[in-house]
């Protein structure tokens, strides 16, 4: 099936009527056109399968991200197109995620209309040109090309973990060049652009990959092949 709305919630769980769900519930979101599996039914939610958001977390292998949908957001069955683009523009990547600058946070969120996650934003910034990239920050980390502070080039990905738990990715942001990073911060705040020390309090040329920086390690990695 196909999204047939323009964004719509994936939740943990079917939502009860009257129920206001708390953010930590929302999973994703998934936009108008995008492919999905429908797994099973349940009254006027379905369970689905988002294959163009890949994920691990869930059962320990790559799969599209599960989660529940309402049926009446979902469109007619369309065909499987399984085409896999592995070089796309910096340029073109790093304005989408500019131009969402002032876009409120949002846990779970991958829209323009609803608002952003950190690896929301990263995700959509790529999905945009045709490269598919895993939704979560932390399997994001896990398919990247681990890189040295000094390779680093506008659009590559800057992955961060707490220094307590250095194998457990939790916030991403994108490179753009110049010290300056486009990150979707967290709840409260809005998609900016910042400078790498205003968000991590050090130089950026004073910090290599798998560095600890204050309460964080640091990590250098990339997606996009011969750019």
């Amino acid at each position: 099936a196909a999204v047939r709305v323009p964004v719509a919630d994936v939740w943990s769980e079917p939502i009860f009527p009257g129920v206001i769900p708390p953010d930590e519930k929302r999973e994703t979101q998934v936009l108008f056109g995008e492919r999905v599996v429908i797994q099973e039914s349940s009254g006027p939610w379905v369970r689905i399968e988002a294959v163009q958001q890949p994920t691990f977390r869930q059962h320990s292998r790559w799969e599209g991200y599960p989660g529940w949908v309402k049926k009446e957001f979902l469109g007619p069955r369309t065909e499987v197109d399984d085409r896999h683009i592995f070089s796309t523009s910096p340029a073109r990547v790093l304005h989408f995620a500019e131009s969402m600058v002032g876009t409120p946070y949002l846990w779970g969120g991958l829209s323009k209309e609803k608002g952003f996650d950190c690896s929301g934003l990263v995700h959509r910034a790529f999905r945009e040109f045709e490269q598919v990239i895993p939704r979560d920050a932390h399997e994001q980390w896990m398919k990247a090309k681990p890189i040295k502070r000094k390779e680093l080039k506008p659009a590559d990905l800057i992955f961060s973990a707490k220094a307590s738990k250095p194998g457990k990715i939790t916030h991403v942001v994108l490179y753009a060049g110049n010290e300056q990073i486009v990150e979707a911060p967290q709840t409260g705040m809005v998609v900016r652009k910042v400078s790498f020390k205003e968000k991590y309090g050090r130089e950026l040329k004073e910090v290599e990959s798998g560095q600890t920086v204050g309460e964080r390690i640091i990590y250098f990695g990339r997606y996009l092949n011969g750019e």
